[in-house]
């Protein structure tokens, strides 16, 4: 199954990247607070989808 394979590296490119700019400006707490987020979010996202799918 190659469905969304593409998308999965274009958004992991575009988080990698955002995340290097800010490191690169020294913006060390907006970095932690954006991986964080993203992170967590993430996972509480997947999470909700997959609870919503075994209702």
């Amino acid at each position: 199954m190659t469905v969304g394979i593409c998308g999965g590296f274009t958004t992991f490119s575009t988080f990698s990247k955002e995340a290097l700019m800010m490191l690169q400006a020294g913006n060390f707490m907006s970095l932690m607070a954006y991986v964080a987020i993203s992170v967590i979010a993430g996972i509480a996202l997947v999470a909700a989808g997959y609870y919503l799918v075994r209702l």
